[in-house]
């Protein structure tokens, strides 16, 4: 449900963030993480081939949600219009 304070994942990742500070942020939004997680005590859950939270992030980029800099692995949400099928 969502509050008058809550903040859009289109803002969290309105600037670009490295692939585990993105990930972070978005199982922080889906609730993966209490929002008082702190990084570094789940920072190794990141570096784990296949992890859930990067392969979402890796599916947005490939659907146009997000933008993928792929020579410095960060994300950032597509400010452009998103036509979906």
């Amino acid at each position: 449900m969502r509050t008058e304070d809550s903040v859009d994942l289109k803002d969290i990742l309105a600037n670009w963030r490295d692939h585990d500070d993105a990930a972070f942020r978005l199982g922080i939004f889906l609730g993966v993480f209490p929002p008082d997680q702190r990084f570094n005590s789940v920072k190794r859950m990141f570096w784990v081939d296949g992890y859930p939270l990067g392969d979402i992030l890796d599916r947005m980029a490939q659907a146009g949600v997000l933008l993928k800099d792929e020579e410095d692995a960060r994300y950032k949400w597509n400010p452009a219009p998103i036509d979906l099928p």
